[in-house]
């Protein structure tokens, strides 16, 4: 008969033949800030060609329904980390500072923020949007902007007759001549309008960049909670989006084939034209190209903060440390992008 201590020994080996089971993936539930598109190919790449997982990490991503819906949602615990206007969410950070968070990683260095007209209105200058109808939904960020581009470029905002409207008839509305004007993102609106049969021609635009209003725009933001409880995921899930934005960069047709691969009924030429002027005015700027992708310039980002807080009358100015947490972001090396 074998000993008790035989029988451990035993036992020993055929427990080290059992292979464990394989911790999980740390869960992360990620929202962007619109529909899905190409110029969200960072994350949806990082996502399709497993950057993310190769972190540890099981990303599930998710359309937003505006900026402002992302900044309520990830303060509500509805998701851990989100792409939201970085303005939007300083307006919400000053009015609720028990519940303010931070950004981690910038993602379009210039903000894509602009008013369209049609030429046959006649406007061709900010000046003369006096007197006309913009028509807007009531939290679009571009909108939320308006009141301080109005002011800098001697705009009489009371003059304008705004009428809100549902955001997926805007570009609709403009064509068909029923509103004068409309806010949106340069690369989402220019490319609606063409569609809607309006010809390129006949579009015009002011980006804000151009007319004394440069600020930073969409941003990855995380809830304080999953930060402080998951600091290497937030780590990891940043390295893997700028595997993504790389990608990106080398070869911008992965970003139309993972838009499509996500939303099969979007237009291929639509996603590819919308990439090239998202990349060309917003997200792979000279900046970027020189000091690498995701940083923010603390200076800029603090003219940024006094302007939106003192246009917003904001109850309080919320700190640099409140807006960015550069802890988290890799070596300036790693952030590069060719």
């Amino acid at each position: 008969m074998r000993s008790f201590l035989q029988i451990l020994s035993a036992g020993a080996v055929i427990a080290s033949l059992v292979t464990a089971p394989a911790l999980a993936d740390t869960k992360i539930r990620f929202t962007l800030d619109w529909i899905p598109g190409a110029t969200h190919g960072a994350f949806l790449i990082a996502k399709q060609k497993g950057y993310y997982k190769e972190e540890g990490l099981d990303v599930t991503i998710d359309p937003g329904k505006g900026s402002a819906e992302v900044v309520r949602q990830i303060a509500a615990g509805v998701y851990d980390i989100g792409f939201p206007d970085i303005n939007v969410l300083m307006d919400f950070n000053a009015k609720n500072p028990e519940q303010a968070f931070p950004a981690v990683l910038s993602g379009y260095e210039e903000a894509p923020a602009s008013i369209f007209v049609l030429k046959s209105s006649g406007i061709e200058e900010p000046k003369q949007l006096e007197g006309k109808k913009l028509g807007s939904a009531a939290h679009d960020s571009t909108f939320k902007l308006f009141p301080i581009f109005s002011e800098i470029n001697g705009i009489d905002m009371s003059s304008v007759q705004v009428e809100y409207i549902d955001p997926r008839l805007r570009e609709t509305l403009l064509a068909q001549k029923s509103v004068d004007a409309i806010p949106g993102q340069v690369f989402n609106s220019l490319l609606e309008l063409k569609a809607k049969g309006v010809p390129e021609s006949e579009i015009k635009y002011f980006m804000y960049k151009d007319y004394g209003l440069e600020l930073y725009s969409n941003s990855v933001a995380v809830s304080p909670a999953f930060m402080k409880e998951n600091p290497e995921a937030v780590r990891g899930f940043i390295r893997a989006t700028i595997k993504g934005i790389r990608d990106l960069v080398k070869d911008p047709e992965d970003g139309v084939k993972a838009a499509l691969a996500y939303e099969p009924l979007l237009n291929a030429d639509i996603e590819r034209e919308r990439l090239r002027v998202a990349m060309e005015c917003c997200i792979i700027t000279d900046t970027v190209l020189e000091k690498g992708y995701g940083d923010f310039d603390r200076e800029r980002l603090q003219k940024d903060i006094d302007l939106i807080s003192d246009a917003y009358k904001l109850p309080r100015k919320p700190s640099l440390d409140e807006m960015f947490d550069p802890s988290f972001l890799p070596p300036q090396s790693e952030r590069l992008v060719k």
